[in-house]
């Protein structure tokens, strides 16, 4: 899941105008953002597999991907969020823990319960469908980004350049497909 992570914070925006859309585009991102840096300081590990879909395997995840971990770096950006109320901390924190509830089909098992656990969850479309979780992927941009153009037509307060936002993601997609990346 990759352009469908944004499509998941633009329905979020959709259900709750009030919501910065700028926070919401950050909040779905934000276990890839902490995971950048975690691997640089060797906290957390990937390797890369050319040839086998998605051309890297995530080896170990369990500080910014874990269940747990994705539940507390949630309430912790909620928290960046105390001004604008509890209904925006609440999306703000579904924002964020989004992320590993769209993770969970993707990836393989590599998804741990918390950090050092056993127990990784996943069901691994990217690797029972090398170019078919494209599509899987496609419905659910279809999906949440439908959603996000009829609010913003209907509600007039948020959305004023829809059009443009959910280009951008499918082009996102469209250059994140297995046929253009580099994998």
């Amino acid at each position: 899941m990759y352009a469908g992570h944004f499509a998941a914070g633009l329905a979020i925006k959709a259900r709750t105008p009030k919501a910065p859309t700028w926070g919401l585009l950050l909040g779905v991102g934000m276990l890839d953002i902490l995971f950048g840096p975690f691997v640089l300081l060797g906290i957390e590990r990937v390797s890369l597999t050319p040839g086998v879909s998605p051309g890297f395997s995530l080896d170990y995840i369990d500080w910014s991907h874990s269940l747990m971990m994705s539940l507390v770096w949630a309430v912790a950006y909620a928290f960046c969020f105390v001004r604008y109320g509890r209904q925006v901390m609440t999306v703000m924190a579904l924002a964020v823990f989004s992320h590993f509830l769209l993770d969970v089909p993707m990836h393989p098992a590599d998804l741990a319960l918390w950090p050092g656990s056993g127990v990784h969850v996943g069901l691994g479309l990217w690797r029972m469908l090398p170019t078919g979780w494209w599509f899987v992927e496609l419905a659910f941009l279809a999906a949440g980004l439908g959603y996000y153009w009829r609010r913003s037509r209907a509600d007039g307060s948020f959305g004023g350049h829809a059009w443009a936002v959910v280009t951008v993601v499918v082009i996102l997609h469209i250059i994140n497909s297995p046929w253009l990346s580099a994998t």
